[in-house]
């Protein structure tokens, strides 16, 4: 986590000095000019500038002032808990470590904990899941490194986890990495039931669901999305970011699984400057691969893949889409063969992998 002090004192910059040296994140110390007793700090004359600069350029912030400071100087660069930083406010005194913005994905909960360990002080959490000793949906997303579907139904289900409504945790037992999501969750107090028991839905109220699969619910519910999928790409050049991207959402419909458990684009290293495929790849927010011709072409012969003798004289490698979902997934089978859609070809494959080993 790339953190960032920010002092207005001379004693503010001491306990900034303090801290960094005991947390187990490095962190970068700003102290306003003529108040700077420190040889490791930057300092700076605006703190208004000085925020502009740094909000998004630190996973966690930091201060080491008054609340009411920090409320008035970060307010306007707040967008979406989403994206905005963690940011936590510590008196000079050293008593208190607020969690102040973004407390459950951006992580300033934890870091206020974090905060009050490094230096003695009382970490301040007012999240109402946190207050109330109950699961919330979003952190379990952070810790499982999950996309939230619809991110519009947060809200109202950890709502209803706080009012006590019967909220029941599902999941796919067919996810490869089901073992590891089953006991992260249980260290967090949360029972995850097989998604088979999703067609009773008179023994719950809402429903959060992992799966990466578009399932059939009458209740409320919210899904936490695993990235579990490769899709690999092909097209002609220029083709436009909308055609791309449509491509993807309906390719992703034909199998019944959802665009948000994307792991990986991949494609050819001839695609490199493709405009559309990059916006798009952007858009979806996956990140893009580029495979060589005797990386695909491995994989060619390793699954015995058709080729086009079209685009082998094209590029120099007869299968692309096929070839590159299967090399972005590390396996060798696909759940969507080559499908054509305008100028585009895509196929998707089921990732067999697992990211935290």
């Amino acid at each position: 986590m790339k953190l960032a002090i920010i002092a207005v004192t001379a004693n503010g910059v001491l306990l900034a000095e303090k801290l960094a040296a005991n947390l187990p994140y490095p962190a970068e110390l700003f102290a306003k000019s003529g108040r700077n007793p420190s040889q490791t700090a930057i300092e700076y004359e605006s703190l208004g500038i000085l925020i502009e600069q740094l909000f998004y350029k630190y996973e966690g912030l930091i201060f080491i002032m008054a609340a009411g400071i920090v409320v008035r100087v970060i307010a306007p660069h707040v967008r979406d808990k989403r994206f905005d930083p963690a940011v936590v406010v510590l008196d000079e005194a050293g008593e208190y470590a607020i969690s102040l913005l973004s407390g459950h994905i951006g992580g300033a909960n934890n870091l206020a904990h974090l905060v009050g360990k490094a230096i003695q002080a009382k970490p301040v959490v007012t999240t109402a899941t946190d207050v109330n000793h109950k699961p919330a949906a979003d952190v379990l997303a952070v810790k499982l490194d999950l996309a939230i579907e619809p991110y519009e139904k947060l809200k109202a289900i950890n709502a209803a986890i706080v009012n006590g409504d019967k909220v029941a945790f599902y999941i796919d037992k067919t996810l490869i990495n089901y073992a590891h999501f089953a006991t992260v969750a249980a260290e967090m107090g949360i029972e995850l039931l097989d998604c088979a028991a999703l067609s009773r839905a008179d023994s719950y109220d809402a429903a959060v669901v992992i799966s990466d699969k578009e399932l059939y619910m009458v209740k409320p519910h919210l899904y936490l999305r695993p990235a579990t999928l490769a899709a690999g790409i092909g097209c002609r050049k220029g083709g436009t970011s909308a055609e791309i991207y449509a491509a993807v959402m309906e390719a992703c419909k034909l199998v019944g699984r959802s665009p948000k458990s994307l792991a990986v684009i991949g494609t050819t290293t001839a695609k490199q400057e493709e405009i559309g495929l990059l916006a798009a790849a952007q858009q979806l927010e996956v990140p893009l691969e580029f495979f060589t011709n005797e990386q695909l072409q491995t994989i060619i012969q390793q699954c015995n893949l058709t080729v086009s003798e079209f685009v082998e004289n094209q590029i120099g490698v007869g299968n692309v889409c096929e070839a590159a979902a299967l090399k972005g997934g590390q396996t060798e089978k696909l759940i969507l063969p080559r499908t054509v859609y305008n100028n585009i070809t895509i196929a998707l494959a089921e990732v067999q992998y697992r990211w935290w080993e």
